[in-house]
């Protein structure tokens, strides 16, 4: 064990010596800088561009368009329908801006315009209504839907159970002032609503997008994605898709971007550990030396996860820096639901492991490049070989995949590489093209499984060459 100490000791000294590996550095240091740039150059772009309209402009589109409804109505050859449909519409504009309220939106208010007008039309009394809007009481109109949802239930027009769900929504409006104001964040609206799609569907037994039968786990998948939903509307954690936290965009390609370079720089020193040495003559003074060859060739690999590992860690601390430095925003976290009860991963321990769920396939590569080059050594060919095939597999694999839709396509290495996404099934991918198909929808423990053998495969055959052929 002293030897491959000492020899792991040596490995490490000539690898970080080398110029190439400072260079492979400075390059893996650029990828990180370059996507801070990238995402600091579109917060900037979003902020300078953004003109959000404002309830004033609102409010003169509604101006406008009493001026359209009124130009209308002086056309004498309107029927009465629609003249009376545009008496409507004209109705609720102006009562509209009589309560200075926006009605084409979300807004609580909107409704409350929308009830006014169905109770005058009724000859209902509207004044409960009308100091509701005047007061600007909020609560007093979640009050008015919860009132609402009881008298359909005392009709028999809904069921308990659709009243329970009814009753969760208003009670999480009301906590976490959805629609109380027009400026709302789109994204709270977008919770609500799927909130609502996956009761209904839990309701029913049916999915509302694909009228299929739910199953005992889409069940489960649903009361959990609801309590995500819930967390994040009660944390004001938007999902990166309605999201403008650009600190948690960087959070989210900056681990993609550098376990790329660091992937690449990874096959380079493995793709030229044995071939290297073999093309300068270094390797004779090994085979001169007391050492068993499986020794050095252990310290050569035990070197290379070591160069993987301490690279990943320094990244993952300078991303960390690098958000809290550049960025003043919430930092990503990743919520999930075990046994019924909704987890978080708080942002540094996220990044963390992250990163190191996405070295995983690193690894299995950096391994297939020492294998090319013990058999064939030639840096070139090994490297450039491996290479490619890192780049290349997402892109080939996606074409096969649809073309070939049988079990035995589940077993291909290359479809088992995402293992970040298998772990963090709740995170958010920006970089994700395709979603998960045929092949590709593997458990965890069998893509591990795979990569397993996988990677005791090439270590057979690597210790297997290089014990046995002439390296003198």
């Amino acid at each position: 064990m002293s030897k491959i100490w000492k020899l792991f000791v040596n490995e490490n000294i000539k690898t970080w010596k080398k110029l190439s590996t400072k260079i492979l550095l400075i390059v893996i240091l650029l990828a990180l800088i370059g996507t801070l740039g990238f995402v600091k150059l579109m917060q900037n772009i979003n902020s300078s561009s953004s003109n959000s309209s404002t309830e004033e402009a609102l409010l003169s589109q509604t101006e406008k368009e009493i001026e359209n409804i009124n130009e209308a109505l002086r056309n004498d050859n309107l029927d009465e329908s629609t003249r009376e449909e545009y008496m409507q519409q004209l109705e609720r504009c102006e009562l509209a801006l009589e309560y200075n309220v926006v009605i084409y939106s979300d807004y609580w208010k909107a409704q409350i315009v929308n009830e006014i007008i169905q109770a005058k039309q009724l000859g209902i009394d509207t004044t409960e209504l009308d100091t509701m809007l005047r007061k600007n009481d909020f609560s007093k109109y979640i009050d008015f839907e919860r009132q609402k949802v009881e008298q359909e239930l005392k009709n028999g027009e809904i069921s308990q159970t659709e009243y329970d769900d009814k009753i969760f929504v208003l009670n999480l409006k009301e906590k976490c002032k959805i629609g109380e104001s027009v400026d709302d964040p789109y994204w709270k609206t977008q919770c609500i609503n799927q909130i609502e799609n996956l009761q209904k569907s839990l309701r029913t037994g049916v999915d509302t997008r694909t009228s299929k039968a739910l199953s005992p786990e889409d069940k489960q998948e649903y009361e959990d994605n609801i309590k995500i939903y819930q967390y994040r509307l009660e944390n004001d954690f938007p999902e990166l898709s309605y999201s403008e936290n650009y600190r948690q965009i960087f959070e989210l390609l900056a681990p993609s971007m550098v376990v790329a370079m660091i992937a690449i720089t990874a096959m380079i020193i493995a793709g030229g550990a044995i071939s290297t040495e073999v093309s300068t003559g270094s390797i004779k003074f090994w085979a001169l030396t007391p050492n068993k060859r499986w020794k050095i060739l252990t310290a050569k690999i035990l070197s290379l996860f070591f160069y993987i590992i301490v690279i990943t860690l320094i990244m993952v601390v300078l991303t960390i820096i690098c958000s809290n430095m550049f960025f003043t925003e919430q930092g990503t976290e990743y919520i999930y639901v075990q046994d019924g009860v909704l987890k978080t991963i708080p942002n540094i321990i996220y990044m963390f492991e992250m990163y190191f769920a996405k070295i995983i396939p690193v690894v299995i590569f950096a391994l297939f490049a020492l294998m090319l080059s013990v058999l064939i050594r030639n840096t070139a060919v090994s490297v450039s070989f491996s290479v490619a095939i890192y780049i290349g597999n997402g892109i080939v694999m996606s074409i096969i995949n649809q073309l070939i839709q049988k079990d035995w396509i589940r077993f291909v290495p290359f479809n088992n590489l995402n293992i970040a996404d298998k772990i963090f099934v709740n995170a958010d991918n920006p970089l994700a093209i395709m979603g998960s198909s045929f092949a590709t929808s593997t458990s965890l423990q069998f893509s591990l499984a795979v990569l397993a053998v996988c990677a005791v495969l090439m270590l057979i055959t690597t210790y297997d060459s290089f014990n046995h052929r002439d390296i003198i």
